[in-house]
């Protein structure tokens, strides 16, 4: 079976519990037999990993997009920072299901060209309950501005 696995940085070296987490699905995926086709994204000290391609059929990379501009979104920065088109394209080239891996990679989440297919969400932690607190932290909302 095949599937497409959305994540927020590249998953190796495994040197924290996010990359740790991602790294060790694909292997235990790629070990089941599932063909993976694998989107990341790249950004700060983040480059190629060959050792991905050992295990997924096809990687991708793409840029984060990072900013002040990107502050000024209704998304979480942390979403739309990862919005790359080409990945919208590359989601497009078959109908086998996408396993989104985390909030950060949830851009495309609700886009039309992705309506009919089967799509997973894997949350890490418990992201929504930290973003609203982060958010009750900063002391401020849109309304008071």
């Amino acid at each position: 079976m095949k599937i497409h696995v959305v994540s927020f940085q590249v998953p190796y070296p495994t040197n924290y519990g996010g990359a740790i987490d991602v790294f060790y699905k694909l292997k235990a995926l790629h070990e089941e037999g599932y063909e993976i086709v694998r989107h990341t994204y790249m950004y700060g000290d983040c480059h190629e990993q060959p050792l991905l391609e050992q295990i997924c059929a096809k990687v991708y990379y793409y840029p984060r997009k990072t900013g002040w501009c990107k502050q000024f979104s209704t998304l979480p920065y942390i979403v739309s920072t990862r919005n790359s088109q080409q990945l919208l394209k590359d989601l497009c080239k078959d109908d086998a299901p996408i396993l989104f891996e985390g909030l950060h990679t949830c851009f495309f989440l609700g886009h039309p060209a992705l309506a009919n297919r089967k799509k997973i969400v894997r949350m890490h932690n418990v992201e929504h309950m930290y973003y609203r607190h982060l958010a009750q932290q900063a002391g401020w909302n849109w309304r008071t501005i």
